[in-house]
């Protein structure tokens, strides 16, 4: 579940026990007077603490935490890795955090082939407040090692003071990477014979094996792809 759906979940629930607490609460009240202090106290904890505001509050965490300054606890805690930007879009989302509304940050909605040391390449969407990476951009990641889909782009959350920006994959070629997996194309015919085609060849396939070990390229992709350069 990504951190989207997981805000909406929160939201949802706290609308729901907002709705059923007004007509339950009288009845509440009066249950909540005849029991002993102890058993109150923590009976009052359960209800309007954890399942009532307990969802609100870590919606808001989600909010502010999450989605407007990338996640800090994933990010330390997590599985590191890289992804693929393979779309984004700004959303009517912005979060506000002490300023007017016209100047909070808007939410950008990405979605991210994600690639993590011991698991096959996966997709899902990220929710931050950084606009504009260019399609086909390689960026840092860091996923919840129990909840896989649920991700945060690295932007320097864990530095003071300095400007927010995706920190630089090592070993990315940005010219190799400007582009949309999908429309990834290295050939359109048989490369001649000859010393020039074989040097042509060889940069295709260096540039190809790059792109597979980014996970730009899926297996299937990488193997037409090869077939199709070495005329097989």
């Amino acid at each position: 579940m990504t951190l989207s759906k997981i805000s909406i979940a929160c939201w949802t629930f706290f609308v729901i026990m907002s709705v059923a607490f007004l007509p339950a609460g009288a009845g509440l009240f009066h249950a909540l007077h005849a029991l002993p202090p102890t058993p109150r106290l923590v009976l009052v904890i359960l209800v309007v603490g954890t399942l009532w505001w307990g969802p609100f509050g870590y919606a808001m965490y989600l909010s502010l935490a999450g989605m407007r300054n990338g996640d800090r606890r994933l990010l330390k805690r997590g599985s590191r890795g890289t992804a693929v930007v393979l779309s984004g879009k700004a959303t009517r989302t912005v979060i506000q955090e002490g300023e007017f509304a016209w100047e909070a940050p808007r939410v950008w909605k990405y979605r991210l082939r994600v690639s993590i040391p011991g698991r096959a390449p996966y997709e899902t969407d990220c929710s931050i407040c950084i606009p504009s990476l260019p399609t086909g951009s390689v960026v840092n990641v860091a996923a919840s090692r129990l909840n896989h889909r649920r991700v945060t782009i690295d932007v320097g959350q864990d530095r003071k003071g300095v400007a927010r920006a995706t920190r630089p994959v090592p070993g990315a070629n940005s010219a190799a990477t400007a582009v949309p997996a999908s429309t990834v194309h290295f050939t359109s015919g048989p490369i001649p014979a000859g010393q020039a085609g074989e040097a042509q060849r060889m940069s295709l396939l260096d540039q190809l094996g790059r792109l597979h070990s980014q996970g730009i390229l899926t297996d299937s992709e990488f193997t037409a792809e090869k077939a199709q350069i070495l005329g097989e």
